[in-house]
């Protein structure tokens, strides 16, 4: 049976090689401290790491998660305690909890609502999910599949498996009568920007791929209507979206959007501008690199300060865009891997 590679690159540029999954890795990501490493593959399992004193990484727990192939994994902020939540082709999101400093000891909590395949999963920012519920002890996690985005409510200082866990469910966007497929969430996480941003990407319809921006606030114009949230801006795109990624809270004042396609890299500038008791953003391309973009770029990465976006394409090739001041403002490409059968990547 074919495995599939995980490696570690250092400040050294030396690798690290680990054969730990028999098929595709879909998704890799550190925890908020980077000493712990989640891992998902098309072989329905998800792998718990820790980084040993050492400085190298095994493995503590293995997980036969999904019934079908993990497309991603995400961490909660571990003031909520060691959770990670992961989706899969088998209609479910789950949410895996560790119990006790245990690593090799994790309970579960299957969340069933979906009739189509989950393909994204991602939890609110800290700070945002205490906006939202008016409870620091309550933790939200966004899932999206083809044609909806459920919020989940969880009580985390609760019990949490699949006999009993206090958790409730909404849908928050529906695109059932929408045209095109959602593929993937990001949250915005910048405590600046006044309301609470969730981009959803969607793939196809009849204007093609484009990446919707919703707004979620306590005293916005739209608490006249039943729903808090509301599409403020669409974005269109000129090919196929592979990928999105909010810029992580470096006390800009405005948002940053990484948006992967078939065919380019744009990084969206959000702006704010208060109307009345409303944000509305706006979308100003800041990012469109020049070199050939035969192949298209299959995942993205920002470092932890918002800096550097780690681009993946398709051809195995890795490159990092880093913003400069000097001696213009611009982006300047290095590349860090090629020629390799990467399938995805994760900075930390």
């Amino acid at each position: 049976m074919p495995t599939a590679e995980i490696q570690f690159l250092n400040s050294e540029n030396k690798k690290d090689r680990r054969y730990h999954h028999e098929d595709t890795i879909h998704d890799i990501q550190f925890n908020w401290y980077g000493d712990m490493m989640a891992t998902c593959s098309s072989d329905h399992k998800v792998k718990i790491w820790e980084k040993l004193e050492s400085g190298t990484w095994t493995v503590v727990k293995e997980i036969m998660a999904h019934y079908s192939p993990v497309w991603r994994v995400t961490w909660a902020h571990p003031d909520y305690g060691t959770i990670l939540a992961t989706c899969s082709m088998d209609h479910r999101a789950t949410i895996w909890r560790m119990m006790n400093d245990d690593k090799t000891n994790w309970v579960k909590k299957e969340l069933t609502d979906s009739s189509t395949p989950v393909t994204d999963v991602k939890f609110a920012p800290r700070t945002w999910s205490d906006m939202m519920t008016g409870s620091p002890d309550q933790l939200r996690l966004a899932a999206c599949s083809e044609d909806k985005v459920r919020l989940y409510t969880v009580q985390v200082n609760s019990e949490l498996n699949d006999t009993y866990c206090d958790c409730t469910s909404e849908n928050i966007i529906d695109y059932s009568e929408e045209p095109g497929k959602i593929s993937c969430l990001s949250w915005n996480s910048s405590s600046r920007f006044t309301n609470l941003v969730l981009a959803v990407g969607v793939l196809g319809g009849k204007g093609g791929s484009r990446v919707d921006l919703y707004n979620f606030s306590e005293n916005s114009l739209s608490d006249r209507s039943p729903k808090k949230w509301s599409k403020i801006v669409s974005i269109p795109l000129t090919s196929k979206l592979h990928h999105v990624a909010f810029r992580p809270n470096n006390g800009a004042r405005d948002n940053i959007l990484a948006v992967a396609t078939e065919a380019e890299l744009v990084v969206f500038k959000i702006c704010s501008e208060e109307m009345a008791e409303e944000v509305v953003p706006e979308q100003e391309p800041v990012l469109r690199p020049k070199e050939d973009h035969s192949q298209p770029i299959k995942h993205l990465s920002w470092d932890m300060f918002g800096r550097q976006i780690i681009a993946l394409f398709a051809s195995g090739v890795v490159k990092s865009y880093s913003w400069k001041f000097q001696p213009r403002r611009q982006w300047t490409a290095s590349e860090l891997v090629s020629n390799m059968d990467l399938t995805n990547i994760t900075y930390h």
